[in-house]
């Protein structure tokens, strides 16, 4: 009865072993992905540990990864973790724990010390890039490598819808884990491309409380209205053949960061040189200088709008809604000025 088990004692034992530790989202994820090829040209047998989810879904076809082992949330208790990575790292030739390598280091944590610093504190001893602080802490030399890997499959599904909509495709992430992760000045613009770019569909995509921000559209033939209905794998996939990127500081964003595609970014608690220093081919748009959150960039992590200013005839972060539509529409209209709507498709 036994005999088609697979039993993992019995395996051949790589010559060196390394794991990855990363319990996160989408975006953390695909940061932590930067220095899976430099283990893998380093003769590593390499192990991923991840929890359930979007961050999994994100990596799961990583060819520089040979096994993940994917947890629960909290199937191991917080209170339990560091006994379980105590016994687990004795397992493997290099172990590389990236657990709050951003959130809780570099963006603080409500209840930590460092979330109450003067913000001047926060922008000397936090305002360091994610890539090269991952690196760092994995003891791997650049270059910076993240990157989403998409399926055959998944290529061909995205470059169909591609072809059957607009001779150019703008995809818009609509909103990020975060309140403060929402620009509320959307259906301006998407107004204006309806009207100045008859060749161009946009594509709004986010997950199932997007479909707020969508409303309005549905009847509009070149917005296609897709939060909560594609899964992030497709999101990320269309985002290989997209003649446009737009988005705040979500999954969807960091994992288009190194494609050649046109990107247009909102900052909110990150700096440029904390997230897009890196990134190709990318117009980072910020508040202006005067008039907007006094902490900007705050460098926090927010779960609700206690320690964010809030906007309230928006509803968003203040950060973001004085990011005014005159902002962005410069930025999509250089874009598209550019000719740079070619497709790259991998």
């Amino acid at each position: 009865m036994m005999k088609n088990h697979l039993f993992s004692h019995n395996l051949p034992k790589p010559t060196k072993t390394a794991a990855v530790v990363r319990y996160a989202a989408i975006g953390d994820a695909i940061q932590a992905s930067s220095v899976l090829p430099w283990l893998k040209e380093n003769g590593y047998h390499v192990t991923f540990y991840c929890q359930h989810g979007n961050g999994h879904e994100a990596i799961k076809h990583d060819p520089h990864i040979d096994k993940f082992v994917i947890q629960g949330k909290d199937e191991v208790p917080p209170s339990h973790l560091l006994e379980f990575w105590d016994y687990t790292k004795k397992k493997y030739d290099k172990w590389i724990n990236l657990s709050e390598s951003v959130e809780g280091t570099l963006l603080a944590i409500p209840g930590r010390a460092n979330h109450e610093w003067p913000n001047e504190m926060r922008a000397k001893y936090q305002d360091k890039n994610y890539l090269e602080f991952t690196h760092e802490i994995a003891q791997v030399p650049p270059p910076y490598r993240p990157k989403f890997y998409s399926t055959q499959d998944e290529r061909a599904w995205a470059r169909k819808k591609a072809q059957q909509w607009g001779k150019r495709n703008i995809l818009w992430s609509l909103s990020g884990s975060s309140v403060h992760k929402a620009w509320p000045h959307l259906d301006a613009i998407v107004a204006r491309v309806m009207l100045e770019f008859k060749d161009t569909h946009i594509v709004l995509v986010g997950d199932d409380f997007c479909r707020l921000l969508e409303t309005g559209w549905e009847g509009e033939p070149r917005v296609h209205c897709l939060s909560g209905k594609w899964t992030i794998r497709e999101s990320l996939a269309f985002s290989e053949v997209a003649d446009l990127i737009i988005g705040t500081e979500t999954g969807l964003l960091n994992a288009a960061g190194m494609m050649e595609v046109p990107k247009i970014i909102t900052l909110s608690h990150s700096s440029p040189e904390m997230l897009t220093k890196y990134w190709k081919n990318v117009t980072v748009l910020e508040q202006p200088k005067t008039g907007g959150c006094p902490k900007f960039p705050c460098r926090q992590l927010h779960y609700g709008w206690e320690h964010c200013n809030k906007h309230e005839e928006t509803g968003t972060a203040v950060c973001q809604q004085t990011i005014d539509p005159e902002t962005m529409w410069d930025a999509v209209s250089k874009v598209m000025g550019d000719n740079q709507f070619n497709r790259k498709v991998a």
